[in-house]
């Protein structure tokens, strides 16, 4: 009797292998970004003087500069590329998988600045002063995350993930500590 079931082909039949080691790099890369995260808390202080409303928001904005210029570099990345291509037109120009891939990159950082960036304010407004060394070490992780997205996305679109995973590690680390000292009540400062 002859065989009635289609084949899969090799792209399919290596989906699920690959899918799973993503998941692994994925899982591995959430736990390193924790424990990195820890382990710079540790190390990093705040500037003197922060007790203050204003010289703490002034300490936010100074952290917010980086994963502004981080977009900014990606809206060149797409200009760039738009140049390149002569795909001036985005609607009718026919368009290159790297600017494809830089737009979706853009898109993917805005998305995720717009989470970091009031999570960040309401993490520097309410933690005590001692803690406030954990606004830089999220933006410089937050930051790296997202480079390792861009840089990894143009190689593949899997390699993307370890930058994915170490930006959702790091908003849902600033999220979860504001959102606690929230429901807390924390003072700033107490």
């Amino acid at each position: 009797m002859p065989d009635t079931l289609p084949r899969p082909d090799s792209a399919t039949s290596r989906r699920p292998s690959l899918v799973f080691r993503a998941l692994l790099l994925n899982g591995a890369v959430v736990v390193l970004t924790a424990l990195l995260f820890a382990l710079l808390l540790s190390l990093v202080l705040p500037p003197a003087g922060l007790n203050a409303p204003g010289a703490r928001m002034a300490y936010w904005a100074r952290q917010v500069l980086w994963p502004a210029l981080v977009l900014f570099a990606m809206v060149l990345g797409v200009m760039a590329m738009r140049g390149r291509t002569a795909a001036l037109n985005p609607i009718d120009d026919p368009e290159s998988r790297t600017q494809r891939v830089c737009q979706r990159v853009l898109a993917n950082s805005v998305e995720q600045t717009a989470i970091f960036v009031p999570a960040l304010a309401a993490l520097v407004a309410t933690l005590p002063v001692p803690s406030l060394g954990v606004a830089a070490v999220a933006t410089w992780l937050f930051v790296l995350g997202r480079l390792l997205f861009w840089a990894g996305y143009l190689i593949h679109p899997f390699a993307r993930a370890p930058g994915m995973a170490m930006t959702l590690t790091v908003n849902l680390i600033v999220l979860g500590w504001a959102v606690l000292l929230q429901v807390g009540g924390m003072q700033p400062g107490g």
